[in-house]
């Protein structure tokens, strides 16, 4: 039950990831924000309940606007899902197998894991926000880079700070951070090396930190090569690769240290 309420969780926050991006946006582009309510950005209609609902609106709805009929887009319905999958994947690492006889969350958990997956998640919402954004504009909001590398720096310290959590930040961070100084932002933008010392923060080892990269590498090379694209958004990729490589950490350190 734990786990179906955090992936229902984890939905809405990839919903509000969306909404959050476009008010980014349209603060920057100093634009009217259509206020606290959804609204369909084609022609104003403020949207009600039912079609407010993650995923399932979208799919009912054809991925269009009930009243205009223009297209809401392909981010919405990946962002929901990420969330979906993201929340479920991190609650299922943390709660393993649950104690009938335990009711209390804190009690089972342990408020040190308590407070480990909560950060976690905290730190996913603000990944959510930059791959939408990323994916639709190649940029990333500073406030919300800010934010996700303070999530991460606290779940860091909350869990453990050892010589290998600088070993991930350095090289995750470091890597990007050479490509974007050298090439001048022909490879990689400023803000992927920031997303990639979040990321170095929230994985705290340096195995997984080489994983990321070469699992992230990978998909953007899968899904962008047959498109043929000079300049693509690499944000959504690493984050995907984030989400695979944290919710499965004991796995894949487990196989890399049989290999070795």
């Amino acid at each position: 039950m734990f786990i179906i309420f955090c992936v229902v969780l984890g939905a809405a926050f990839g919903s509000f990831a969306c909404c959050q991006a476009w008010r980014i946006r349209l603060k920057e582009e100093k634009e009217k924000d259509p206020g606290r309510r959804s609204v369909c950005l084609s022609c104003g209609k403020q949207l009600r309940w039912f079609e407010n609902v993650p995923i399932l609106s979208w799919v009912l709805q054809k991925g269009k606007c009930r009243k205009c009929g223009a297209k809401i887009g392909r981010a919405e319905i990946c962002a929901e899902i990420l969330g979906f999958v993201s929340f479920g994947l991190i609650a299922w690492k943390f709660v393993g197998m649950v104690p009938t006889e335990v009711t209390d969350v804190v009690e089972f958990f342990g408020a040190l894991d308590l407070a480990r997956m909560v950060a976690a998640m905290a730190a996913m919402v603000g990944l959510l926000i930059l791959a939408v954004y990323d994916a639709k504009w190649q940029e990333m909001p500073v406030s919300i880079l800010i934010y996700t590398i303070a999530m991460g720096l606290v779940y860091a310290v909350v869990t453990n700070v050892t010589w290998s959590l600088l070993g991930s930040v350095g090289l995750l961070a470091g890597v990007y951070y050479l490509l974007y100084f050298f090439s001048k932002e022909k490879l990689v933008g400023g803000g992927d090396w920031l997303l990639c010392l979040a990321i170095g923060l929230l994985l705290r080892k340096w195995q997984l930190a080489l994983l990321e990269l070469f699992l992230a590498n990978f998909l953007g090379a899968v899904v962008m090569l047959p498109k043929k694209r000079r300049k693509t958004a690499f944000g959504p990729f690493l984050v995907v690769a984030f989400v695979v490589i944290f919710a499965f950490e004991e796995t894949l350190l487990g196989a890399l240290a049989i290999n070795l």
